[in-house]
């Protein structure tokens, strides 16, 4: 039971942040091998104040996370810009300027390639990559529009070369959403002729909320009722919330 006593009492001294780094420790003898459990199985919240400014350092520099971690990080430095220390002030900017850089860069190099040479994949990462860099330039909206219409711009020519898939139609339609287009996202859905399809009546229903037409999300969800088991956890839990509304 001894060791059960670790994670109860606070831990004084040298505490590694990662288990990478709580292993060498135990490796040399200096640490008890409890540390690498604690280090493995304990998780804070990167947007979590007090913020762990080497966690969020740590996250940024990482090349690998999806946009919805991007656009956490970037409302967790926003804030650090405001602090009253200038090194954290200036750590939040260029943790910014690094997210920003990274998002520009990533759009650069799928644009180096010729668009002859660019088959129905390559015009897709191209969109994905400019929405992502629209989504981090949400405050400044005439730069977002501008990324946003080249998303769907490419879009359109990835289905010159090929069918269209599931991912192409969200994509779209998340552009066409941002941009306030709401009549010619409904009409993309249309025209995809998959309206049975649980994810295209679940995109339909986005739109509709997005149109404050309540009604219609409810209907969209009433529908998706019957398909609950080919739906996600999350997805389950919006139709069953709208499906019992009149709107």
């Amino acid at each position: 039971m001894a060791g059960f006593d670790f994670f109860r009492s606070p831990r004084a001294g040298f505490s590694p942040r990662t288990p990478a780094a709580a292993l060498k420790a135990i490796g040399t003898g200096t640490l008890p091998v409890e540390h690498f459990i604690y280090a493995s199985a304990s998780a804070k919240p990167l947007d979590e104040e007090p913020f762990d400014l080497e966690e969020i350092e740590r996250a940024t520099a990482r090349t690998d996370v999806t946009l919805e971690t991007s656009l956490m990080l970037k409302r967790v430095l926003s804030k650090l810009i405001g602090s009253r220390e200038q090194e954290t002030a200036l750590f939040g900017a260029e943790g910014i300027t690094a997210l920003e850089t990274r998002a520009l860069e990533k759009v650069q190099r799928l644009k180096a390639a010729p668009e002859e040479d660019r088959d129905h994949a390559g015009w897709r990462a191209l969109a994905q990559a400019y929405f992502e860099l629209a989504e981090l330039h949400a405050e400044a909206a005439s730069v977002r529009t501008f990324y946003l219409r080249e998303a769907y711009a490419c879009l359109r020519e990835a289905g010159k070369r090929g069918k269209a898939t599931l991912s192409d139609l969200t994509l779209a339609v998340d552009t066409l959403v941002a941009l306030g287009l709401h009549a010619q996202a409904d009409q993309v859905l249309d025209e995809a002729h998959a309206g049975e399809d649980p994810a295209v009546t679940l995109l339909s229903a986005r739109v509709a909320f997005h149109r404050r037409d309540y009604r219609r999300v409810a209907a969209c969800c009433r529908k998706l009722a019957a398909a609950r088991g080919n739906l996600g956890e999350k997805e389950a839990r919006i139709v069953a919330f709208w499906a019992g509304r009149d709107g």
